[in-house]
């Protein structure tokens, strides 16, 4: 079923390949400005969040809960099978490992 809409879409658009539709370079030029600014938008967003986050951190005291996340996690460790809390970390480790190689392709581009 997916053949016969292909061909009867390229069918439809096949008039509208042949048209020529003159520019005089103003899509070029506006493609090469798009990227830069939204480039510098979005660092500077990423910024805003990052202070507004810290700042939030440090005005709920977010360091308490942490803690006590940790030092939960601590003396857990004690009392679980160690085979599937390693499997687990190690599991974690390769999903962080990952998304860091995914940010840091996103950031070549």
């Amino acid at each position: 079923m997916t053949e016969i809409d292909d061909r009867l879409l390229e069918q439809f658009f096949q008039p509208a390949r042949a048209q020529q539709v003159e520019d005089n370079g103003f899509t070029q030029r506006v493609m090469e400005q798009l990227p830069g600014k939204a480039l510098c938008l979005s660092h500077w967003w990423t910024a805003f969040c990052l202070l507004l986050g810290l700042l939030l951190f440090v005005v709920f005291k977010g360091w308490e809960p942490l803690l006590v996340g940790v030092w939960s996690m601590i003396r857990m460790v004690t009392h679980v099978h160690p085979v599937p809390f390693f499997m687990t970390l190690g599991v974690l480790s390769c999903l962080a490992l990952l998304e860091l190689v995914h940010r840091m392709e996103r950031m070549q581009l």
